[in-house]
């Protein structure tokens, strides 16, 4: 595990590229064999489930990235669950954000919280919903990483806030590189915020929250 005060944030950059993705995928052994369109390997057609809740903006994104796939030979099937049933938390239905029964997933997520560990715990591995556990837990992705779960447990007991602040980059970072969190879309808001109160910093990039220490009521 890397040391979190000696930690140094990459500076990553990423490529929308689909000649490198075909020239990629033809390296890994995808190719479409049989001429119907659709990349395949060992007779297994590179098919893929995207599903996510009933709402426009998704379903557009949804369809732009069925599309954008479909030139580099990928078929993809959409799936639009009624919000009700896809943000449920039922055990006992398989189209619940927790049994992902399919390949992609798509749904608003991010910090709620001015202190962004219990945000980042979701990627633990005790987190994960499974039948044993009766499909509980917010680790959706099933992402399991014994170096990311120390990372976490260490920031979480950790009373300097320099290596606190530090190791949460550190872990924002894993996520994004590893590509567990891939940011799609951000929805415009709107905030209203009293003339009694200073301090408010808005920004599109955190919760309207983040910085609530610096908050002050003015006294008329």
């Amino acid at each position: 595990m890397l040391n979190p005060e000696e930690y140094v944030s990459p500076n990553t950059s990423y490529e929308f590229n689909l000649d490198k993705a075909n020239a990629l995928l033809d390296e890994a052994g995808w190719v479409d064999s049989n001429g119907d369109g659709t990349r395949d390997k060992d007779g297994v057609e590179m098919k893929i489930l995207f599903q996510t809740s009933v709402n426009p903006l998704r379903q557009k994104t949804q369809a732009i990235v069925k599309q954008t796939l479909g030139q580099i030979g990928i078929e993809v099937e959409l799936k639009s669950i009624d919000a009700s049933i896809f943000f449920s938390g039922d055990p006992a239905n398989v189209d619940t954000t927790e049994r992902f029964a399919a390949d992609l997933q798509m749904f608003t997520t991010g910090n709620t919280n001015p202190d962004p560990l219990p945000y980042l715990k979701r990627y633990t591995c005790d987190q994960i919903p499974t039948q044993a556990n009766n499909w509980t837990g917010d680790n959706y992705s099933r992402y399991c990483d014994a170096e990311y779960d120390l990372l976490w447990q260490s920031s979480a007991t950790e009373l300097d806030p320099a290596k606190r602040q530090a190791a949460v980059i550190q872990m924002n970072d894993w996520l994004v590189n590893n590509t567990l969190v891939i940011p799609l879309v951000h929805r415009a808001e709107t905030a209203g915020i009293s003339n009694n109160l200073a301090g408010v910093s808005l920004t599109p990039w955190d919760m309207n929250t983040w910085n609530i220490a610096a908050w002050k009521r003015v006294m008329e």
